[in-house]
């Protein structure tokens, strides 16, 4: 019996404490929980539109609106320190245990510029002209842009990501006792414990009762999923200044990236076919496009507009609005580029 006696106020104590730092451990996986959620829920949310304009194609006036968002929805979601169940209207200010207790748990969600991927930026080489003894240095008076400039600007935007974090107050209850077979009288001459009064926060630990680290993820969706804008882009050999009327939006978007990088790189093809056969059919510097789809098995079935009636290889203007191609025309599949007498 005396044994059983010294070795319960040991037991005791131990199982005392053993449930109450478990609570707290339970109770502060609820904290990152509700900070990690909302950055889930943002990658759901739409970030941008391709638009069916020239200049201006992404359009990313929905992203500002993402971390409030997601903000507001964890909030309401982890009202009762549950995030599995819709609690709108929930009165539950406090999550208590047996010895531990937490309340006032808030999640904080913003934009974030630091969580970034960069788009690719340079002094676009593209426009840079190949030179014997000095490549990649630009021919003198040619405009290579800035060290800022993206091949890909009106098109993508480096917009960043959310960040989230969350903090909450935990308290030890009065149910776990601070003296045991204590005092000078006891069996125990120590404290058992000190009341637990701490801020936990979701990513480290507080700072003078601030919480400082945070969550983030990097927030982009393809644009071109939308039904309106990921539709084929048949080629039009005979029409190259007019975009596709399936998906505006993507000839745009090709030709806007194609004007970023100053067009055509050099001229060296149409230097060897009028070399070879005294004209060039094309010019490098126009734009035209093409894109099959799936539904198209990524095939240009149809013939172009013309070409089954014409019994002439003629340089159609295949080149861009720019291009005017000599009245010039050739029997068609006499030789090699058109030489005659071969």
């Amino acid at each position: 019996m005396v044994e059983l006696a010294l070795c319960l106020m040991v037991f005791v104590t131990v199982v005392m404490y053993g449930i109450h730092f478990a609570e707290v451990g339970y109770l502060a996986l609820k904290i990152p929980e509700a900070a990690v959620a909302p950055l889930w829920d943002s990658t759901a949310l739409r970030v941008h539109r391709m638009q069916h304009q020239e200049d201006q194609i992404g359009d990313f006036s929905a992203f500002p609106a993402i971390a409030p968002m997601a903000q507001a929805n964890a909030r309401a979601r982890f009202k009762d320190f549950d995030g599995r169940t819709s609690t709108s209207g929930s009165t539950i200010d406090n999550f208590t245990q047996v010895f531990t207790r937490m309340d006032r748990l808030e999640t904080l969600c913003n934009e974030d510029p630091d969580v970034e991927f960069d788009l690719p930026r340079s002094q676009r080489p593209a426009l840079m002209e190949p030179r014997g003894g000095d490549w990649p240095a630009a021919p003198g008076g040619q405009d290579v842009g800035e060290a800022t400039d993206s091949a890909l600007d009106g098109v993508y935007e480096n917009r960043g990501g959310v960040s989230c974090s969350a903090t909450a107050h935990i308290d030890g209850l009065p149910t776990l006792p601070t003296s045991f077979l204590e005092g000078n009288q006891g069996f125990f001459k120590e404290k058992h414990s000190l009341p637990l009064s701490m801020t936990a926060c979701s990513v480290g630990r507080a700072a003078g009762g601030v919480c400082q680290g945070r969550y983030g993820i990097l927030l982009g969706d393809f644009g071109f999923t939308d039904r309106d804008v990921s539709d084929h882009c048949p080629l039009q050999p005979e029409r190259p200044d007019q975009p596709c009327r399936q998906n505006r939006a993507y000839y745009y978007a090709a030709m806007k990236v194609f004007d970023n990088n100053g067009r055509a790189a050099g001229h060296a093809a149409s230097d060897f076919a009028k070399f070879f056969a005294g004209y060039s059919p094309i010019d490098e510097n126009g734009f035209f496009m093409s894109y099959r789809g799936e539904e198209d098995d990524y095939v240009e079935k149809s013939t172009p507009e013309g070409e089954a009636l014409d019994e002439m290889d003629r340089p159609r203007n295949t080149g861009g609005p720019d291009h005017k191609p000599e009245p010039f025309r050739r029997p068609s599949n006499i030789c090699f580029l058109g030489k005659q007498e071969c």
